[in-house]
C-alpha cells in the first residue's frame, strides 16, 4: 500500500494515505473545486493546495471548467482501490458502535488477517477515533472475530450497501465527528493491504 502513494505523500504536508484515497473517492462522484474539497475534506487550504499539486504532478487529477477531475491514470487508482476496498457508507449509531458518528467499509477477502479485531480497533484510536467495530463474513453470516457471535439488527443494512461475500470484513469506525468516523474506517481498510 506504502507503494501505491509514495510518490504522492509529502512528508511536510499534513495528509495521508487515507486523504488520497478520500479525495479520489469524492472526485468520482462529481468535479470539485479546491474550496468546495477544503470544505468537503475539512482541511485547510495549504494542505489542499499542497494535495491537488501533487495528484496533479502525478497525472491522477486534471483542471477542468467544473473543477478538479480524475484522469485515467487516476480512474485506474479508484478502481484498483475499489477491487479491494468499498466507498465508505455512514450508518447510525447502534449497539455495536462506539461513537455518535459511524462510518462502515468494506475490505474484500481479508478476514484472514483478522484475530479478534483489537488491532483494527488500534488503528482507528491512533487517528483519533473513539475505536471501531470489525465483522467477518463466515458460512454467509457476519460475526465478530474470535468469538463467533452472529451480529443482529445491524446486518440488513450492511447488506443493502454492499455486496458481502465468505471472506469479506466490514469495519465500522467511529468517531466524535463525521469526519474522524470516515477517516477511522479508510485507514483501517487501508491497513489490510
Amino acid at each position: 500500500m506504502d507503494n501505491m502513494f509514495k510518490d504522492l505523500i509529502d512528508v511536510r504536508a499534513s495528509y495521508s494515505p487515507v486523504h488520497i484515497v478520500k479525495i479520489l473517492f469524492l472526485l468520482s462522484e462529481k468535479p470539485m473545486g479546491r474550496f468546495q474539497l477544503m470544505k468537503e475534506m475539512e482541511m485547510g487550504e495549504a494542505t489542499i493546495k499542497t494535495l491537488i499539486k501533487r495528484l496533479k504532478k502525478n497525472k491522477l487529477i486534471k483542471s477542468s471548467t467544473k473543477g478538479n477531475v480524475l484522469t485515467e491514470k487516476g480512474n485506474e487508482l479508484l478502481k484498483k482501490i475499489l477491487m479491494k476496498v468499498s466507498k465508505p457508507i455512514k450508518i447510525d449509531t447502534s449497539d455495536y458502535t462506539v461513537g455518535k458518528y459511524n462510518t462502515a467499509i468494506l475490505v474484500k477477502n481479508s478476514s484472514k488477517k483478522v484475530k479478534f479485531g483489537i488491532e483494527q480497533r488500534d488503528e482507528a484510536i491512533k487517528i483519533g477515533a473513539d475505536g471501531a467495530t470489525t465483522l467477518i463474513c463466515k458460512n454467509n453470516e457476519l460475526i465478530f472475530p474470535g468469538c463467533n457471535r452472529k451480529i443482529t439488527g445491524l446486518e440488513e443494512t450492511l447488506r443493502q450497501n454492499f455486496k458481502i461475500e465468505n471472506g469479506d470484513v466490514i469495519v465500522i469506525g467511529s468517531g466524535p465527528t463525521k469526519k474522524i468516523s470516515e477517516e477511522a474506517s479508510i485507514k483501517v481498510a487501508l491497513s489490510f493491504w
